[in-house]
């Protein structure tokens, strides 16, 4: 009966270790597709932010460019400002791309 017994409490131990590993790889909000989308779109974002930046620094130089025409000092310091911004969105968006290579690379792709 001893064997029995013990035979039993292994069985469901198994039968348990099993349905665990099922029920949390079910669950998992982490699978390689869900992370293989989520740096698909931070791939996207960062060109956007890329993409951005750069208008922002075009329409920045010009801004300034027209406040020197127009000796509008008010002008000239949005402009520079705007270009700064638009320099740090464009270095925020390579980042965001570097990060997004580094985990399409751990993932072997």
């Amino acid at each position: 009966m001893d064997n029995k017994f013990f035979l039993g409490v292994v069985i469901a131990l198994i039968i348990g270790g099993f349905g665990g590993y099922a029920i949390a790889n079910t669950f998992n909000p982490f699978s390689t597709d869900y992370i293989r989308t989520s740096a698909s779109m931070m791939r996207d974002n960062g060109d956007t932010m890329m993409q951005m930046g750069s208008m922002m620094m075009s329409a920045g130089q010009m801004m300034s460019d027209k406040g020197e025409t127009y000796n509008d000092q008010q002008m000239m310091q949005q402009g520079q400002e705007l270009n700064e911004n638009g320099s740090m969105m464009l270095s925020k968006g390579k980042e965001m791309n570097g990060r997004c290579g580094s985990m399409m690379q751990m993932m072997g792709q």
